[in-house]
């Protein structure tokens, strides 16, 4: 998952780090979009996951230039909560059609969301079994943080200062983040760049000497 925060200077932050443009104004100040995406070894990816931010419930016109398939919720927080994952995985399910004789492995970020009975539940009925990271230890590996995430910010860079040049003053909201995301992620998750993420973090082909002890010291 990643976090798409949009403040007067917008950024985007899949994990640490802010990548500033400094000529976008936005009506909704410190406010989170969370992104979550999902890919294989082979190089495929299913449409995004988004959680507004939103008091009430979502709404149907946060997605009017949506990616291709993607599905959406609202929470006062944005942040990815256990009812959210849930629904996430049906999500994950609809599009990779997994089941106890077509099971899968789901690769995580180690998140208290991520842990709920009704969750796993879900997951074991579906022939999910999920696997997550030790802590600390995304920024080696994930592959989306290895290899995806990286060009995704600089797209959706690109994306906002394009927004921005073709539509000058105009005050953009958090709506337009599915939309830039549109324009960025066919760019930033191309089947080369999700196999590679894999590759070099020693998840497929499976490569448990890829690391040595040099990046088992502490930083």
């Amino acid at each position: 998952t990643s976090s798409i925060r949009k403040n007067a200077n917008p950024s985007i932050n899949p994990r640490r780090g802010f990548k500033h443009i400094g000529r976008i104004t936005s009506a909704e100040r410190g406010t989170l979009v969370t992104l979550a995406f999902e890919v294989s070894a082979l190089g495929n990816s299913i449409p995004p996951y988004f959680i507004f931010r939103r008091v009430y419930s979502f709404k149907d016109h946060f997605l009017a230039k949506r990616p291709l398939g993607c599905a959406s919720s609202a929470n006062p927080s944005s942040w990815m909560k256990e009812t959210h994952f849930i629904d996430y995985l049906k999500h994950f399910v609809r599009y990779v059609r997994c089941s106890k004789t077509k099971p899968f492995i789901l690769l995580l970020y180690n998140h208290d969301s991520h842990l709920s009975i009704e969750g796993l539940k879900y997951s074991k009925e579906n022939g999910i079994t999920i696997i997550s990271f030790p802590p600390h230890c995304s920024h080696k590996l994930q592959p989306l943080d290895r290899s995806v995430y990286g060009p995704l910010k600089k797209y959706i860079s690109s994306a906002f200062d394009s927004c921005m040049v073709n539509n000058p003053g105009k005050t953009m909201t958090i709506y337009e983040i599915p939309e830039m995301v549109k324009q960025a992620l066919p760019l930033a998750a191309t089947p080369n760049n999700i196999t590679a993420g894999f590759t070099v973090s020693g998840r497929y082909p499976f490569n448990p000497n890829i690391f040595t002890d040099i990046d088992c010291m502490p930083s």
